[in-house]
């Protein structure tokens, strides 16, 4: 029988999400939510681009509520309003319906995310018997599955340094780059740098990391940098961006476990694929996407190099790729500790549920 699934928040990742869900054989899709005037009383088929379900798309979450599904999968963002959107899932795991999000970053390794939103998700599985995972690629995948795994074939670590590095001239994340000071002054921080949004998301990521070594972090340390550029960008997100505005930002933060720096992540992301060409750059990758490099130092020493291109994202995928594996799994909250890895469900050339190639 087929996984009765809700998916919640249409925005860039959502929708990628939504399609998958369709198409997925071991899914049903019962309910959407949105929170747009122009997509409500839509089929969601129509938002995903493809075939009619019979899904109509809601702004009621009690009218969700009341399908009494197995499994919702949460797509909207939280930045900015984190109580918000805490509160928006927990009617549903007090129901008995487990939960798969792309956002509730505290909820990633609930040990070091702020208790005001880690206790009541603990508490609603704790009452409806459900469960919950933080999942997507980053945090999740390449900095749980996959650095685990590579670490995995190391005797000794003497340090791990992981580099994200995103082309986002085509990326329609407006709300996203605007938390990263992009298409602003460079010499102001952003508010991913300086609120909670960070903390909770990056240097969580690392103390789960610590946690996995059977570490204890010192101390961490972060630096921003914001670079402009002299000439106007094109792009998805903002038209035109003049020359002079933030066109690459690098956030790095370090922890220091045994007293000295142990664990680093480095994130860069660039408007243009010509800004700051100092920078670490992909060896392999050609062309825009997205790509994750992991260099360890130790015996042995290893670097891997993962790339995506543009225009995918292997967040929503991870989430929908979870959903049985979480629907199975004990109630509580779920880590990257605690997971498999999921292989896909859907084989061949692209068609449509039910209809043959």
């Amino acid at each position: 029988m087929a996984i009765r699934v809700i998916a919640w928040g249409m925005g860039y990742l959502g929708k990628q999400g939504l399609l998958q869900i369709i198409g997925d054989p071991a899914l049903e899709l019962v309910g959407l939510h949105v929170s747009r005037d122009d997509k409500r009383g839509r089929d969601a088929g129509e938002i995903a681009g493809t075939a009619p379900t019979g899904v109509v798309a809601t702004s009621d979450s009690a009218e969700l509520l009341a399908l009494g599904a197995d499994c919702l999968v949460y797509f909207a963002s939280t930045v900015g309003r984190d109580d918000e959107a805490t509160a928006e899932i927990l009617p549903f795991l007090e129901a008995g319906t487990d939960v798969v999000s792309i956002s509730h970053f505290d909820l990633q390794y609930p040990a070091h995310g702020d208790p005001r939103h880690v206790a009541p998700i603990v508490a609603a599985c704790e009452r409806g018997g459900s469960s919950f995972l933080l999942t997507g690629e980053e945090p999740g995948f390449a900095f749980g599955q996959q650095l685990f795994a590579i670490l995995s074939t190391i005797a000794r670590l003497d340090s791990v340094r992981i580099v994200e590095m995103s082309d986002v001239q085509g990326y329609g994340g407006t709300d996203s780059l605007l938390m990263y000071g992009f298409n602003g002054d460079p010499a102001v921080q952003p508010p991913m740098f300086t609120s909670q949004v960070g903390a909770s998301w990056h240097i969580a990521t690392l103390r789960g990391i610590a946690d996995f070594l059977g570490l204890t972090v010192d101390r961490i340390e972060q630096h921003w940098d914001s670079i402009a550029v002299d000439y106007p960008i094109d792009t998805a997100a903002f038209g035109t961006v003049p020359a002079g505005r933030t066109a690459a930002t690098r956030w790095r933060v370090t922890a220091h476990c045994l007293g000295r720096p142990m664990i680093r992540y480095e994130k860069i992301l660039r408007l243009h694929h010509a800004a700051a060409p100092e920078w670490e750059r992909p060896a392999l990758a050609k062309g825009a996407g997205v790509t994750h490099k992991i260099f360890v130092e130790g015996a042995p020493e290893v670097s891997e190099e993962l790339h995506r291109p543009r225009g995918t994202s292997a967040t929503p995928t991870i989430a929908v790729n979870a959903i049985p594996f979480v629907h199975a799994a004990p109630p509580g909250v779920l880590t990257q500790m605690d997971i498999p890895l999921f292989p896909p469900r859907q084989f061949g050339a692209a068609t449509a549920k039910g209809e043959s190639a």
